[in-house]
């Protein structure tokens, strides 16, 4: 029986997905987008996880979608490219739904639809090595999907990048604000389970709607913001975390939160 595509642990309250197909540097295929998809499905669902964090087995956190199944996929057939996008497309916006943050980290190609996925997530940590690059033009193809990702690098940087297809490196992608964290290649997991259990050490009710309030402060205007104030801060409002918060603070101790 073969392994699975994408798997599911948790570490406490750090939920850990891992994307397993290391022999094709975890290029995205139908079976593994689908397998990515209920992963997530799992994460969202999952009480116990209040973090996640997302990453690539072997060499590279991902490199895009499978090409060599993508053109089996299309035959004679051009309308037949969208299948596979369309699909990871929708794992992504499952990514950027979640109701809990998600860390993507990304080590040795972080590419194409890769890079996507990545950027779906809240936080990125970052091998030094690692290697970025939205590559489509070089063979192409259409960047489906990069639509709100200038909105991190900047319209020139982003238009650059787009045009000449060159991949750039950690140190640029933290530069222009797509990476949080650069560390040593053999420290990314290690640097994104410890962010991962910084923020899981603090109210899980909190950390999820303020998740929520910054993704849509990045999409909408203060207007917009507003109408949404009470089904974000409802949650936190009226549960028991933020009167046990209160009271360890009183009382000088460690909280103990429920998830209330």
């Amino acid at each position: 029986m073969s392994e699975p595509l994408v798997t599911y642990a948790r570490d406490g309250h750090v939920a850990v997905i891992t994307m397993n197909r290391p022999e094709a540097m975890n290029a995205m295929s139908v079976a593994m987008l689908n397998d990515l998809t209920a992963a997530v499905k799992q994460y969202a669902a999952d009480d116990e996880a209040w973090v996640g964090v997302l990453r690539g087995e072997g060499r590279a956190f991902c490199t895009g979608g499978d090409l060599k199944e993508a053109l089996e996929l299309i035959g004679d057939q051009p309308a037949n490219f969208y299948v596979m996008p369309r699909q990871g497309l929708e794992a992504f916006a499952l990514v950027r739904a979640a109701p809990k943050p998600m860390i993507a980290a990304v080590h040795g190609y972080c590419m194409a639809g890769g890079l996507l996925l990545a950027n779906a997530c809240d936080l990125i940590v970052s091998g030094e090595s690692c290697k970025f690059g939205i590559p489509e033009t070089s063979v192409g193809m259409p960047t489906m999907g990069y639509l709100d990702l200038w909105k991190f690098m900047g319209p020139r940087v982003f238009m650059e990048k787009v045009l000449t297809a060159e991949p750039f490196g950690a140190a640029e992608a933290k530069a222009c604000g797509l990476v949080n964290r650069v560390v040593a290649d053999d420290q990314v997991q290690a640097e994104a389970m410890k962010l991962a259990h910084k923020i899981a050490s603090n109210s899980p009710r909190s950390v999820a709607a303020h998740t929520q309030a910054v993704r849509l402060s990045v999409k909408y205007n203060r207007e917009v913001l507003e109408e949404f104030q009470r089904q974000i801060w409802d949650p936190v409002v009226f549960g028991q975390d933020i009167q046990e918060g209160l009271a360890s603070f009183g009382q000088r101790r460690k909280p103990e939160w429920k998830n209330r």
